[in-house]
């Protein structure tokens, strides 16, 4: 992000505002639209590698509906139901466009191709080429006929290159990248299953202590489904397990917002609600609890914290120190979030009320005839 951004970042370019040393723009000419040069487009899509391939929607003039499509490249689904507040942001152009930036810079894309691009609107060209100014991303275009009029002032301020053949097609979407390293989660290889499976296996929110069995099959009971175990709040592996991956993939999957999935990804290995969460800095293994105490970040929870942070600086860069804060809006959101990752507040069983027990009452004494020479009790001392 530039170093001399002091409001909030909007995605707005024109040709005389370019940045230096940005890969050169691509447009691949198809004039013909031979389905090869799509099949090719398609093919390309590898984002474990940092490139993805982006097919617009038909027909599609909102907006935000580019930055939409770019949000399911990268594997997210947007909010399917719910209240207004939950999916409130996903029409707000500026905001959906900040959620994309972040993303790309936090899942590290490098490469975004674009089908269809002969049919893409001037505010959508505008927008990209703004990402584009941001993320430093290598950008290609494929135009399926001929080159739309919109693209035409773009063309002419940018370095750019052409492809006239399926050859240099080829060559230009074929180009090998880098395997990802070792140590980062696959966020890639989630199954991208939305809506979620009626009667998919659910989990419970992480608490300080470990939950034991018959907890999880109350739970179970009361879900009316499988609940699959989490370690305790706090005491997460650096590596998933099985089930933490599972989950992993759902909030990768399953959250679009950058900040609704760092806020509960946060959630879970910490236990604390976001109002008493710090984010950590670029780089910083641990997340900050509300007490000062230091929760090492799990590997699969640093992307979506990553993106979180990232976000917070597009949003607010001179506040952007905790960019885990909440609107009220944001808050609906976070639980609409949760309850499509399958993800339930733990319920302690209520304590059962057992019937006051009652006491015999002992006989009355018979009443003393003080006529019968009787001794009167001893008084009290003054």
């Amino acid at each position: 992000m530039p170093e001399t951004t002091t409001g909030a970042w909007k995605p707005t370019w024109s040709p005389g505002h370019t940045r230096p040393g940005l890969p050169p723009l691509t447009v691949v000419h198809d004039p013909w639209d031979d389905h090869a040069f799509m099949a090719a487009a398609l093919a390309a899509h590898t984002p474990a590698a940092g490139r993805i391939t982006v097919h617009p929607t038909p027909v599609a003039s909102a907006p935000a509906s580019l930055a939409h499509d770019l949000l399911r490249s990268l594997g997210k689904h947007l909010p399917l139901a719910g209240s207004e507040d939950g999916a409130y942001w996903t029409g707000n152009t500026e905001t959906a466009w900040r959620a994309v930036a972040a993303w790309i810079l936090a899942l590290r894309i490098g490469h975004v191709i674009v089908t269809r691009a002969h049919r893409i609107s001037s505010r959508h060209f505008e927008y990209l080429f703004a990402l584009r100014e941001l993320t430093k991303i290598q950008l290609t275009l494929l135009c399926h006929g001929p080159l739309p009029p919109a693209l035409a002032p773009a063309l002419a301020a940018l370095r750019h290159e052409e492809a006239h053949t399926l050859a240099a097609a080829h060559r230009v979407l074929g180009t090998p990248a880098p395997p990802p390293s070792a140590d980062r989660f696959a966020w890639w290889e989630a199954d991208g299953q939305f809506p979620p499976r009626e009667g998919e296996p659910c989990f419970l929110l992480p608490a300080r202590r470990a939950l034991g069995r018959g907890d999880i099959d109350a739970a179970a009971c009361r879900l009316g489904r499988a609940v699959l175990p989490l370690p305790a709040a706090g005491r997460f592996p650096l590596e998933p397990d099985e089930h933490t991956a599972v989950l992993a993939h759902r909030l990768h999957a399953r959250i679009a917002h950058p900040v609704h999935a760092a806020v509960l990804a946060a959630r879970v290995f910490t236990g604390h609600p976001a109002a008493q969460l710090q984010i950590p800095a670029a780089g910083a293994a641990a997340a900050r609890a509300s007490r000062g105490r230091q929760v090492l970040t799990p590997i699969w929870a640093a992307d979506m914290l990553e993106a979180g942070r990232r976000f917070g600086q597009l949003e607010r860069p001179a506040h952007s120190e905790r960019p885990l804060r909440l609107s009220l809006w944001d808050q609906t959101a976070v639980t609409e979030a949760a309850h499509a990752c399958g993800l339930h507040e733990y319920q302690a069983p209520r304590p059962r009320r057992h019937p006051a027990a009652t006491t015999a009452r002992s006989p009355r004494p018979a009443a003393t005839d003080r006529s019968a020479g009787s001794t009167s009790a001893p008084s009290r001392a003054a």
